[in-house]
């Protein structure tokens, strides 16, 4: 088992294994298994090019990863519970992010604010449209934060870790990742 598989596996992140079909099971009974396994939304993992060397940013954002994942994974029934505890999250994560920046004079703090803000409005919509039985709209919200997140990440909060880094210990963090491409 690889070293992410493991990682994965220790933090929830890996999908339970589809059981194959029973003994004397038939074709049929095969063929539904495969079609119910279609249904299972596909989950979030965490990815190492999510860290940015700020502690408190790289902790957050693996309950962000864990949140998501469990919209996408978690039966519909658990839908409700699933997106309140996102919900409790990202307004802690996003107030945390948007505090430091005001807090600090982040130049760039408004367009990553309202960037925020746009996902809690996202937010308040689906959870009405949950409250409607619409579910469907829960795993479709949960589908464009797999999307929106990484680049987020990459372009946004990466520049907020280098100035809270830089403003605490006067230089940039440092982020060791696990596997590096090799030159051929």
């Amino acid at each position: 088992m690889s070293n992410l598989e493991d990682h994965r596996i220790m933090n929830g992140l890996a999908p339970a294994p589809w059981p194959g079909p029973a003994a004397g099971s038939s074709m049929a009974e095969s063929a539904e298994q495969a079609r119910a396994q279609d249904r299972v939304p596909a989950g979030f993992a965490w990815h190492d090019d999510y860290v940015l060397g700020h502690g408190t940013m790289d902790e957050t954002h693996h309950e962000f990863v864990a949140c998501v994942h469990t919209l996408l994974t978690t039966e519909d029934p658990n839908l409700g519970i699933a997106l309140e505890a996102f919900a409790e999250h990202a307004r802690r994560h996003f107030g945390d992010e948007d505090a430091a920046m005001r807090e600090t004079a982040y130049g760039s703090a408004g367009c990553h604010i309202e960037e925020h803000a746009a996902v809690l409005r996202s937010l308040d919509e689906v959870r009405a449209l949950l409250a409607e039985g619409r579910t469907e709209v829960v795993r479709s919200f949960a589908r464009a934060l797999v999307d929106w997140f990484p680049e987020h990440v990459r372009v946004m909060d990466q520049s907020l870790a280098r100035w809270l880094v830089q403003r605490q210990l006067g230089a940039s963090p440092v982020v060791i990742r696990r596997r590096l491409p090799i030159a051929a």
